[in-house]
């Protein structure tokens, strides 16, 4: 080693007594050095997490449940992206706020049947905020019918609605919620720290988990472990059964073998 390398490295003797220490990364809302640019939206560590080390301009996108196109437009660097939703494209505003893109097809579906979809055709698939509306029945029938519209090792990321991990992030509001973390640092907002607390913790889901009675923009318990014991009996095999980026509901990384 030249002595340039050892004095870079004898610089160090008398810094960080203890160890260096950034912050805890456990700790979704720990404070760090980075300080108010330490923290990022659960959406957009979805991104990082589930899209962009998937995506390229190779990748055949098949997208559940696009709405007006927000997770659309991240999709948009792929060969192909097929947009399925059971509102249509003017009602949903999607082009207007994604463009015309010359690789995007939007379905406006009238059941789970995709037969709009070529087989052995996507890598991809990705739903986020839409399945958590489809009865278990529907993601079934999604799991099965889509099953062989995809190309074997395809990587497949959908969010369902799970109320026990919604009560549990409702409950430990300490834990993941930021104006929790800011307000308790700061005395004088102690009782709108109280009524914030309680104003979210009654949006706790008590409704029965086996009642699929069908109401307009009802969240379906899926449940993470009944969701991952049906897409394994259907052929998928699970990578994850929770990404982790979003404290209120699970994403779950599955792939066709």
């Amino acid at each position: 080693m030249n002595q340039k390398l050892r004095d870079e490295l004898d610089s160090f003797k008398d810094q960080f007594m203890g160890g260096y220490f950034e912050g805890d990364p456990l700790n979704p809302l720990a404070t760090s050095g980075y300080k108010h640019l330490g923290f990022i939206s659960t959406l957009h560590a979805t991104f990082l997490r589930c899209i962009k080390p998937y995506i390229n301009k190779d990748t055949i996108t098949l997208e559940i449940g696009p709405g007006r196109g927000a997770w659309t437009k991240a999709l948009l660097v792929s060969k192909e992206v097929y947009a399925i939703d059971a509102l249509s494209a003017e009602h949903n505003r999607f082009f207007d706020y994604i463009g015309h893109p010359k690789n995007v097809k939007y379905f406006h579906v009238k059941d789970f049947e995709c037969n709009m979809l070529p087989n052995n055709h996507f890598n991809y698939m990705f739903s986020y905020g839409c399945l958590c509306h489809v009865s278990f029945e529907g993601i079934q029938a999604y799991a099965a019918n889509i099953f062989p519209k995809l190309k074997d090792k395809s990587n497949c990321f959908w969010m369902v609605a799970d109320y026990d991990k919604y009560d549990r992030a409702i409950l430990n509001l300490n834990k993941f919620s930021i104006y929790s973390a800011l307000m308790s640092r700061l005395r004088k907002y102690s009782p709108l720290k109280w009524f914030f607390w309680y104003l979210m913790k009654s949006e706790r889901l008590h409704l029965a988990k086996e009642n699929d009675k069908p109401v307009p923009g009802r969240w379906y318990h899926a449940g993470i472990e009944r969701t991952c014991s049906m897409l394994n009996q259907t052929g998928y095999q699970i990578v994850d059964p929770d990404v982790g980026t979003c404290p209120r509901d699970p994403i779950i990384h599955f792939i066709k073998p």
